[in-house]
């Protein structure tokens, strides 16, 4: 009975947005071109400059405009792009890259080896102060050097034992030596498949046209690209449903049943991984500054049952660090269990034994996140504390709450260890959103880095995962799952594990 008035209510609110958005076809104006629904924005930190990227519109710019040495598959496994080929000498100190030839910029410069010095430089410059900054800490940046027109050769004082995953993070996309933060932000040059027609930063409406001297012949398919912003899920899902967009990026879990009964969409599903969804306490904050506030904080969590309650099933169960434990990689794989006499006793140990009381700041920036703070709360009130949810405008989220309030929710898309550890808890990262700061964790990553024996890499990857579980100040209880919507006239979408690396080089639609 439950389902079925929740399947009706569905269906009858998208009715009512069918409606509304009917009169406003002005929002999708380009009829030839391919039309997809980004689900968030960061308002006025969004960028054009692949250094200060942070959200899917920007990634969509960073794979389609721009494009990387080396990209990733759903496995983490390296695959060539603007780097043909590379091989490390036999102490992994230093590995050479051979450049892809006859690639050019959309202005018509040659792709070279000062382009791809220039790009990483930059990015570890801290004039920069990129966020990518710590995820590529291991490299030297005074041995990036360019041996000759196609050939990158990088140097480290240490062994860099994934290099090639390393430089493949999100804003490591190459840019045109000597371009200012200025140029990329309102100029966005690159190799890629699509160019800029029309961009302004922070607009939900922009278009990107076929770059026709593109390097790989036959793409991209689609004469041009259009991305609308539309937060609301709902909203979404009866766009994709009348055909105003074609592809939804980010499906929302409660919108899975209704587009699953419509004949005219396909429900694609990413392979492996997922999103991790997380409440953030900063470290340095009370009463978060407590490590037994932290730890009975996390075991208030049922956290198999988090799973049904935020994301509908489509994901699974996290241990309060970045890697899921169905991951190779994981330190451990069983779940951590809901414990609330354990928590009970911690927060009279740390001097509140009635309880707590705390603000959880969040909004319906990632889907199925408003819902994980709902049920948070719940099971947290069992064990005495108080959670009062805030929530706010998910358009200003990211300017007016994320990293200026002391607990907020957040989520983090699926990385190698390497990157995951690193992006968000690294003492110096640009996005310490808990304020971590623990030079033993730390050299944990240095070490690992540096590790050539994939085994003993790995323990020292598990160790830091360990200390984030057992002492951050991270609440990961779940790993979303990756659905996207497509229309059933399009082709060619196969959403990756990571949103951020959005591929429309294939997409068509007839």
């Amino acid at each position: 009975m439950r389902n079925s008035f929740k399947r009706g209510l569905i269906y009858g609110l998208a009715t009512v947005i069918l409606g509304l958005l009917s009169g406003h076809q002005a929002a999708f104006a380009d009829d030839e071109c391919v039309k997809v629904g980004l689900f968030e924005s960061r308002g006025e930190k969004e960028s054009a400059d692949p250094a200060y990227m942070t959200d899917t519109g920007d990634s969509v710019i960073a794979r389609n405009i721009y494009e990387p040495l080396i990209a990733l598959d759903n496995q983490f496994t390296p695959i060539p792009v603007l780097a043909a080929s590379w091989e490390p000498s036999e102490d992994a100190r230093s590995w050479t890259f051979h450049l892809r030839e006859g690639v050019k910029f959309h202005d018509g410069r040659e792709f070279t080896s000062a382009d791809v010095v220039y790009t990483y430089k930059r990015l570890l410059d801290e004039k920069t102060n990129s966020p990518a900054r710590p995820e590529l800490s291991v490299i030297d940046p005074e041995g990036i050097e360019a041996v000759d027109k196609y050939t990158v050769r990088f140097t480290g004082k240490e062994p860099i034992a994934e290099l090639p995953i390393i430089l493949s993070t999100r804003a490591a996309v190459i840019v045109p030596d000597g371009s200012t933060t200025e140029e990329l932000n309102t100029r966005p040059v690159g190799t890629g498949p699509f160019k800029v027609k029309e961009f302004k930063p922070n607009q939900p409406r922009r278009v990107y046209e076929r770059n026709e001297t593109y390097w790989q012949e036959g793409l991209p398919k689609a004469r041009c690209i259009e991305t609308t912003l539309i937060v609301e899920p709902m909203t979404r899902m009866a766009a994709l449903m009348s055909g105003q967009i074609d592809v939804d990026l980010v499906v929302d879990p409660t919108a899975v049943a209704p587009l699953k009964s419509n004949p005219d969409v396909e429900l694609l599903m990413s392979e492996g991984g997922g999103f991790a969804l997380y409440l953030a306490m900063e470290t340095d904050a009370k009463p978060f500054d407590d490590p037994r506030v932290r730890e009975a904080m996390k075991i208030v969590v049922d956290r198999n049952a988090m799973v049904q309650t935020a994301v509908f099933g489509f994901g699974e169960p996290g241990n309060d660090n970045p890697i899921p434990p169905s991951s190779p990689d994981a330190y451990r794989h069983d779940i951590i269990p809901q414990d609330i006499a354990r928590a009970k006793q911690l927060l009279a140990e740390a001097g509140y034994p009635d309880g707590i009381e705390v603000d959880l700041y969040t909004a319906k920036h990632f889907p199925g996140i408003d819902l994980l703070g709902q049920a948070y709360a719940q099971m947290a009130a069992e064990a005495g504390i108080k959670v009062n949810i805030i929530n706010t405008p998910t358009e200003s989220f990211w300017d007016d709450v994320w990293m200026k309030k002391p607990f907020f929710s957040s989520y983090l898309g699926p990385r190698p260890p390497s990157s995951a550890l690193a992006l968000t808890f690294e003492s110096s990262s640009a996005w310490n959103e808990t304020h971590w700061k623990r030079p033993d964790y730390d050299d944990l990553l240095k070490r690992a880095a540096a590790t050539v024996d994939p085994e003993q890499r790995r323990y020292l990857y598990q160790e830091a995962q360990r200390m984030l579980t057992e002492q951050g100040g991270a609440i990961t209880p779940v790993f979303a799952g990756v659905i996207a919507g497509m229309r059933k006239n399009c082709t060619g979408y196969k959403p990756h594990i990571d949103t951020n690396r959005v591929d429309l080089r294939n997409v068509e639609c007839k």
